[in-house]
């Protein structure tokens, strides 16, 4: 089981997206252990639901990668974090949503 961000302009066409990043549970809870205070990570928070879906906004996903870029820091081996960043990268490139969807 996963927590499934979906890359896709509208939601009604998560369905059809083939751009995706699973966030496993052992990454979820390193990413909220290291992301406090709540309130200086507050679009990551809104992933801290892992069995809840979500949405986070083209106009959002800038801050969201400010976000990731200042909690890999915190991390020793911070390889996922890179990947998660990228992953939103290309969101941004592509003017697209990113859709949480919980299994």
């Amino acid at each position: 089981m996963a927590l499934d961000l979906i890359q896709a302009p509208h939601e009604r066409e998560i369905h059809a997206s083939r751009r995706l990043f699973a966030i496993d549970e052992r990454f979820h809870s390193q990413l909220f252990a290291r992301a406090q205070p709540r309130g200086a990570y507050p679009l990551l928070h809104k992933l801290r639901d892992y069995y809840a879906d979500t949405t986070l906004l083209l106009g959002e996903l800038p801050r969201l990668l400010e976000e990731l870029t200042r909690i890999a820091t915190q991390f020793t081996e911070p390889s996922q974090v890179r990947e998660f960043a990228r992953f939103i990268e290309q969101a941004i490139a592509d003017g697209d949503n990113l859709y949480a969807t919980a299994d």
